[in-house]
């Protein structure tokens, strides 16, 4: 059996079968690309529409925001080892996310001269900054600032609240 076109129809069948096998195409890539981002574990970008992935993405921030501060001995800006399983949650979720970037701001006590705690701020920071892209976060997700002395979380003189604002807070 012979079917006959005209060539009206003839550029009409093409025209929809065109439509049909590029939004075929489409759905898979789509269906690719929500099946690689529903598992909290793979790569997510910022650009993803996708709500599941968005809503986990806000609530691994969430969670990492509670748990942003590293502690740091009286001028010292080396990372103690307590500190290690936080900072891999973070490069963990900043290697799978390389679209998002943290601040990483360093914080002293009161004591010493305004000069020395920015300097020793900014130590903290690096050091943080140093380990984390030795985890493999990009150099270009993080950026450092320094506070010195001027942010404190406690205005008390005493030891137990100079130690907590001798820190770093990383912040998304």
């Amino acid at each position: 059996m012979n079917i006959k076109f005209s060539p009206l129809q003839y550029i009409i069948f093409i025209m929809i079968s065109n439509i049909y096998i590029t939004s075929c195409c489409n759905n898979d890539s789509i269906d690719t690309e929500y099946k690689k981002n529903v598992n909290i574990n793979t790569t997510q970008h910022t650009n993803d529409t996708n709500p599941f992935v968005m809503n986990n993405i806000t609530n691994q921030i969430r969670i990492l925001k509670n748990i942003n501060t590293i502690y740091f001995d009286l001028d010292q800006y080396n990372i103690l080892p307590q500190f290690f399983q936080i900072l891999h949650k973070h490069a963990d979720f900043l290697c799978k996310n390389e679209y998002y970037k943290i601040v990483i701001e360093g914080h002293a006590d009161e004591r010493g001269t305004p000069e020395y705690n920015i300097a020793l701020g900014e130590r903290r920071a690096n050091s943080v900054k140093m380990y984390l892209q030795s985890l493999g976060v990009l150099d270009q997700q993080m950026s450092i600032l320094s506070y010195g002395k001027e942010k404190p979380i406690f205005l008390g003189h005493h030891e137990d609240d100079y130690a907590k604002n001798r820190r770093v807070v990383l912040a998304y």
